[in-house]
């Protein structure tokens, strides 16, 4: 091999060597460049799941503190949910002792309300004594106690005050009086006069079976305690005998046999009182017969 030819192959591999040196560094250049982004990669994954594992600290930090709070929910809502059984509890007790109280004195719970609804109707009498002929009938089916006496007597007064204008709301409490209280009313020298002149067939009439007996239980007792000593109360026997033999009730064999009975509690089945009924009416034999066969 001459000098020339020697010389063309150093050359040759003079630069196949360059060439190779410049492929290495260009897969160094690489090599580095994977490991950067290795790391990059790496370093990134590193952050995530440090990351992730502070949001699992936290998440586990949460959970706990969530169940603290629900213990402690749990805990009060349990508590106010007892409490709340007990009032219910409670209310159901108060309702079951009160429905048993009405059905034990449902009876008195009635009488009860009806008598606060008779007060107010008789207050309301004092307030429009005119009042009487839309509320007369209510009161006649109630039973009044002795003390009503005082709610009926000044209305009344006003009426009677008030005539001729109020001649029908009169009438309507003189009823009232008559079937409640006949004795307090003939007591009263107020109204004892009217109630005398009220004593008769109509009004008798109007009377029920046991209206009529409490009638005559009351004039009969008024006449043992004041006598018959004077007119008046001569008179209040005479009628109320007479108009009774015009009435419906003349032959009811129960209240003949209730009279009786009546005359005998107050001392006064004898030949005087017998004799202070005819005087008016002697001539009246059926009256006079049927007023024999009440004093035998």
């Amino acid at each position: 091999m001459n000098k020339l030819s020697y010389a063309q192959t150093w050359t040759q591999v003079q630069d196949q060597i360059k060439e190779n040196t410049q492929h290495i560094e260009i897969i160094d250049e690489k090599i580095s460049d994977i490991k950067n982004n290795y790391r990059l990669l790496y370093d990134g994954a590193k952050n995530q799941n440090d990351q992730l594992g502070n949001q699992i600290s936290f998440a586990n930090y949460l959970l706990g503190a969530f169940s603290f709070i629900f213990i402690i929910m749990g805990f009060f809502l349990a508590v106010y949910i007892n409490q709340q059984y007990e009032k219910v509890k409670k209310l159901k007790d108060i309702v079951e002792a009160t429905k048993k109280e009405i059905d034990d004195n449902s009876t008195d719970l009635y009488e009860k309300l009806k008598r606060e609804e008779t007060l107010s109707l008789l207050i309301r009498l004092r307030e429009v004594p005119e009042d009487i002929t839309n509320i007369c009938f209510l009161l006649l089916s109630r039973d009044l106690i002795r003390t009503d006496y005082l709610y009926l007597k000044p209305p009344y007064l006003k009426i009677k005050a008030g005539l001729p204008l109020n001649e029908e709301a009169k009438d309507d409490y003189l009823i009232l009086l008559m079937q409640h209280f006949p004795y307090e009313s003939l007591r009263d020298l107020d109204l004892k006069d009217d109630i005398i002149e009220s004593i008769n067939p109509q009004n008798l009439y109007n009377m029920f079976l046991r209206d009529i007996k409490n009638f005559f239980d009351q004039v009969l007792k008024y006449l043992k305690e004041f006598g018959m000593d004077d007119e008046k109360n001569k008179k209040i026997i005479k009628n109320l005998f007479y108009n009774y033999s015009k009435s419906k009730f003349q032959a009811n064999a129960e209240l003949q046999k209730y009279i009786k009975e009546l005359l005998s509690k107050y001392d006064m089945k004898t030949t005087s009182t017998s004799s202070i009924l005819k005087e008016q009416y002697s001539e009246d034999t059926i009256y006079t017969t049927w007023v024999d066969s009440l004093f035998t």
